[in-house]
């Protein structure tokens, strides 16, 4: 896009006050200090990312981007903007302007080649959402406790996304995100879920997806508020009774090695997405019947070889795959 076509969009949407504005893909490589016009926005987006499966469930970003390295200073007069997406512009560290701006409640920095994470980042009291995925923070397992230790002062953060940073360790400090709704470590090293973790009890979406995860403990069954729980493409053989102790709503355990499911599941009456496809079950019992809100069941690539007449007592089934 050339400067003037850019020009003409960033006075559109001055002239119709549009509140989002999405410059992404258009191959800039500079952002006009005329967007500091657009002071009605509360979204900005400057690159966003496509995910797709890859190997072992692993998934890569696919950019929609520019090739951004700075911010203009003129963002400063963006008071109302409360969300901006810089991902895949090789910005290499968080603009210093944007850890100034004290309203911003969400803050995307996927794939931007960030080496570390300032401290600074606790200035920004009303950020709720931070995806800090893909990027290639030096020294990850040493850094991530003083990380915990740091996001833990913003008491309104409830999101975080740490996709794809090759951690290998969950560390006690992640107890200290006690506010935290939604954690998503998909897609890292992990092999195993800690105490510290099974005591986040705000947690209401967990997704540990694509890890090397061989066991879920019991005291998963301590996450009191979760819904929704991804561990899919782990190397988990085993689905323990503390699983079914939770009230859930999504529980996805594809692409695994479990080869049971128990007739326990019928202590899951809110369960809605069951997704249990590439495993090695054999059998599935009568009792998901009493799954009556099941909406969504995946059990393909499996070695079931009977399928239970139980199964179309689901009525509210939209979706099945065997």
């Amino acid at each position: 896009m050339t400067r003037e076509e850019l020009l003409r969009l960033i006075d559109k949407a001055t002239d119709e006050g549009q509140t989002e504005l999405d410059l992404s893909g258009l191959g800039l490589e500079e952002l006009p200090p005329e967007i500091g016009k657009c002071t009605q926005l509360e979204t900005l987006v400057l690159g966003k990312v496509n995910r797709w499966r890859g190997v072992d469930g692993k998934w890569t970003p696919q950019p929609i981007t520019n090739q951004l390295t700075s911010l203009p200073e003129e963002l400063r007069t963006l008071k109302n903007l409360r969300s901006i997406n810089l991902s895949c512009n090789p910005f290499g560290k968080i603009p210093e302007l944007l850890l100034e701006m004290k309203q911003l409640e969400s803050l995307n920095l996927t794939s931007i080649g960030l080496t570390e994470i300032p401290d600074a980042i606790n200035k920004l009291p009303n950020l709720t959402k931070l995806d800090i995925s893909f990027n290639q923070i030096e020294n990850i397992l040493e850094v991530l406790p003083k990380l915990c230790e740091i996001l833990g002062h913003l008491s309104n953060l409830t999101e975080i996304h740490l996709v794809g940073n090759q951690i290998a360790e969950i560390p006690d400090a992640i107890g200290k995100l006690s506010n935290l709704i939604y954690l998503d470590l998909f897609s890292n090293q992990i092999t195993e879920i800690p105490e510290a973790l099974t005591q986040m009890s705000s947690l209401m979406w967990l997704k540990l997806r694509g890890n090397q995860i061989t066991h879920i403990p019991d005291a998963i069954a301590q996450l009191s508020n979760i819904e929704c729980l991804d561990l899919g493409f782990n190397q988990i053989t085993h689905i323990p009774e503390a699983i079914w102790q939770l009230n859930l709503t999504l529980l996805d355990l594809g692409g695994n090695q479990i080869t049971q499911i128990s007739d326990v599941i019928v202590q899951q009456p809110n369960l809605t997405h069951l997704y249990l496809w590439e495993n090695q079950i054999t059998q599935i019992p009568e009792a998901i019947a009493q799954l009556s809100n099941l909406t969504e069941l995946y059990l393909w690539n499996n070695q079931i070889t009977v399928i239970p007449e139980a199964i179309a007592q689901l009525s509210n089934l939209t979706e099945l795959y065997l």
